[in-house]
């Protein structure tokens, strides 16, 4: 019993959908329900005149003529008005379609540049932990000493990039790197001057290139990441993709202040120094102290 009242409702399915549909396309269109409502009165005048007027044919025949064209003006006008407004919802179904693509294609073009550029950056890096990693164990050794120190990539990238990428944290930590790679540049002239001292700079620079070996490292882990799955702008509309969670390095400027004195200045710093309880008390009037 329970197999035949299954069968009888999946048969009925069928048509209780197909009578939702005709029911929501009713409801859809106005000059639908017009032209329905004018087929009704055509086909219903000339059987109601027929049926109530029972004289001349002549009356039945004017009701049917009537009806008639009416049914035929009116299918023709309700009709063109149906297809035009199926028109218009086939066209702005379409644009919003094209519209949809080209979202998705800017969307997709973000992406493809984002790790193009970030590749590029992989590579730098690399090349600079090298050079860190050396001056680390090298630098202090020479007084002359001047490292593969690239910017090139990130002073091309670093506009486009500001621009589609939405890791904000990263963005900032890279650019307070590439600060940090300059300001080596200059310790290391600075170091190389001849009236520089370099065992007063060693050890400055050698906490430098320390703190910069640990923010290398994390960058790079970082930057592989945006290589596999950057983390673009999403763009309204496109379909989203899907997000890791971002991780904040937080690399801050290292800012140890370098500065030297001519020996003139020497000199005068120390005529300046006295030594607390050496001074001696002022000379008496009788000249003893």
């Amino acid at each position: 019993m329970t197999t035949v009242k299954s069968a009888d409702v999946e048969a009925e399915a069928p048509r209780v959908d197909r009578l939702h549909r005709l029911h929501s396309a009713l409801n859809a269109s106005r000059p639908l329900q017009l032209l329905v409502g004018s087929l009704v009165a055509a086909v219903a005048a000339p059987i109601v005149g027929a049926h109530y007027y029972t004289g001349e044919i002549m009356w039945p025949l004017v009701i049917g003529g009537y009806s008639g064209a009416a049914l035929a003006f009116t299918t023709a006008l309700f009709w063109d008005r149906h297809s035009r407004l199926r028109d218009e919802v086939r066209q702005t179904e379409a644009e919003r379609r094209r519209g949809a693509d080209r979202l998705r294609q800017e969307q997709e073009r973000r992406v493809v540049e984002a790790r193009r550029r970030f590749g590029a950056l992989e590579l730098e890096l690399e090349r600079l932990k090298a050079s860190i990693d050396r001056a680390k164990r090298e630098q202090h050794n020479y007084k002359h000493f001047f490292p593969d120190l690239p910017t090139g990539t990130w002073a091309a990238a670093s506009g486009p990039l500001g621009l589609i990428v939405s890791n904000y944290e990263l963005m900032a930590d890279l650019s307070t790197f590439y600060g940090h790679v300059e300001e080596l540049r200059w310790r290391l002239r600075f170091k190389a001057d001849a009236a520089t001292d370099e065992e007063i700079v060693n050890p400055i620079i050698d906490t430098f290139v320390s703190q910069m070996a640990d923010a290398v490292d994390a960058l790079l882990e970082q930057v592989r990441e945006q290589v596999r799955n950057p983390h673009v702008e999403q763009i309204v509309g496109a379909p989203q993709g899907q997000r890791a969670a971002t991780r904040v390095v937080r690399t801050r400027q290292f800012t140890g202040a370098i500065r030297t004195q001519s020996p003139e200045e020497i000199a005068k710093a120390l005529a300046r120094e006295t030594l607390p309880g050496l001074e001696g008390a002022p000379a008496a009037p009788d000249g003893t102290s």
